[in-house]
């Protein structure tokens, strides 16, 4: 309901302060013969697909044609009233939708070239005095300059060449690192965990941006669970996602930690894989999940289901534990209440997720010397149960961001990146979601690490949901 009524007072602020839509009596100038005809492609698939298609029906005629077509989407959904479950509210009191239209990108797989950093979008406060920022690293890609330079996910970049980052290009710096528009960077970075400064140079070279960046076993107490890092549900990735796994099972792991925090969705069969791989035998052939369309859709007229397949040939888990965030979403939130839809348990340490419960039918085409990607939201998800009501996202079992929960630890700054990938030792998440696992305590420097860290701003740049997918 939170979700519903940000939404609609949003869209009341909205129609209080535009202009009305242009009709015959006042025309306006705008996009070109090629831009209409991307827009008539975008209001073909709206009115034949869009899971909230009647009200486009019912109010295409009002929908401001003379946009370009990169704005028209967002401008025509921002009429309806219904379609609530498509995007969110930020921050800063704005819509933000998740179906989306842009150019297409060549390939999915891609080896680019950049540095191989994806950096956290909260900014960190570095000296509150000076007005002096930092950047967190989130991800460092396996191979990549940033890796062999020996940067690891939890550094905070404290300054860029001889420049402090601050109000003013905090913006403009944050895109030449994760956006690889530079081409050298000299780097000042503050390891938290060791609370170091180091002097880095990275080059961009060549990378593959792998979803899957990080598995071990970690073994406590002769207990051997295994740890996998995953970051997006991306198909060309699955056999890299499952050979990952069986080195796990291969390793000893009887048990598993899934680290959700950073993963934002992507193919639903990519999360059947995933889900088949970490269950016994006895769920083959189960319904992980049911995806519903508008009954008018005159695209898609069945109603799919997705079923579990080749279950018990990997890991064979009696119980998953997954660590989840804000930023886990759609595909990811799929995997855990498709489970528990089946009654597989499922324990999560973290915070509450995303809440993206629908997705969309991904189309590529070229229009006008223009290859463009769309994808509506089209259909909703429910489990096995006929549950889909993950719209406010999913409560943890163990929330990290109160004191009050079975730990009585609070990092009011979660997900905020502390340390690297498997360091129990700084990591509260992975530190509470072995003790879960294993009837321990927390480790005494998790905990202390808690209060040293450093703290965010207020600020914080946009961050994309990669959604539930079917090409």
């Amino acid at each position: 309901m939170m979700k519903r009524a940000l939404y609609i007072l949003t869209l009341l602020i909205v129609a209080c302060t535009q202009p009305g839509y242009p009709d015959v009596d006042n025309p306006q100038q705008g996009g070109s013969a090629d831009d209409r005809k991307i827009i008539d492609y975008i209001d073909q698939r709206l009115s034949q697909e869009y899971y909230w298609l009647d009200e486009v029906v019912e109010k295409s005629g009002r929908f401001n044609r003379n946009l370009k077509w990169e704005n028209y989407l967002d401008s025509s959904l921002a009429m309806l009233t219904t379609n609530t479950d498509d995007g969110y509210i930020n921050s800063k009191g704005q819509r933000v939708f998740y179906s989306y239209i842009r150019k297409a990108a060549s390939s999915t797989r891609a080896t680019v070239s950049g540095f191989g950093i994806g950096l956290h979008y909260t900014i960190a406060v570095i000296d509150p005095e000076n007005k002096h920022y930092g950047f967190v690293v989130e991800k460092v890609y396996p191979d990549s300059p940033a890796e062999r330079a020996g940067v690891l996910r939890g550094d905070v970049i404290t300054m860029i060449g001889n420049s402090y980052i601050n109000p003013d290009n905090y913006a403009t710096r944050f895109t030449s690192i994760e956006n690889n528009t530079a081409s050298r960077l000299e780097l000042k970075l503050r390891r938290q965990s060791e609370d170091v400064t180091l002097d880095i140079e990275l080059t961009k070279a060549p990378y593959s941006e792998t979803p899957v960046v990080h598995h071990e076993v970690i073994e406590v107490d002769n207990q051997k669970i295994g740890y996998l890092v995953y970051t997006s549900f991306v198909g060309e990735y699955d056999e890299e996602l499952l050979n990952a796994i069986r080195e796990l099972k291969a390793e000893g792991a009887t048990d598993l930690v899934l680290d959700l925090r950073c993963n934002s969705g992507g193919s639903v069969l990519s999360a059947v894989k995933l889900s088949s791989a970490l269950v016994p035998v006895e769920y083959e052939g189960e319904v992980l999940c049911h995806l519903e369309r508008n009954k008018s859709n005159a695209v898609v007229t069945k109603q799919a289901d997705y079923l579990i397949e080749n279950s018990g040939q990997i890991l064979n888990l009696e119980r998953l534990c997954v660590i989840c965030s804000g930023y886990t979403a759609s595909a990811s939130e799929l995997v855990v209440m498709g489970l528990r839809g089946l009654d597989f348990p499922v324990m999560l340490i973290g915070s509450v997720t995303e809440g993206k419960n629908c997705g969309m039918d991904v189309t590529t085409r070229t229009i006008a010397n223009t290859t463009v990607e769309f994808a509506p939201i089209t259909f909703m998800c429910f489990n096995a149960k006929g549950y889909g009501d993950w719209g406010e996202g999913i409560v943890p079992d163990v929330d990290l961001t109160t004191e009050e929960n079975e730990y009585g630890v609070c990092d009011k700054n979660y997900p905020l990146p502390r340390t690297t990938w498997g360091d129990y030792q700084h990591d509260i998440a992975l530190a509470t979601a072995l003790a879960k696992l294993t009837g321990k305590s927390l480790s005494a420097p998790a905990t202390r690490s808690l209060g040293t860290a450093i703290e965010a701003s207020n600020l914080s740049l946009p961050r994309e949901i990669e959604g539930i997918r079917v090409y």
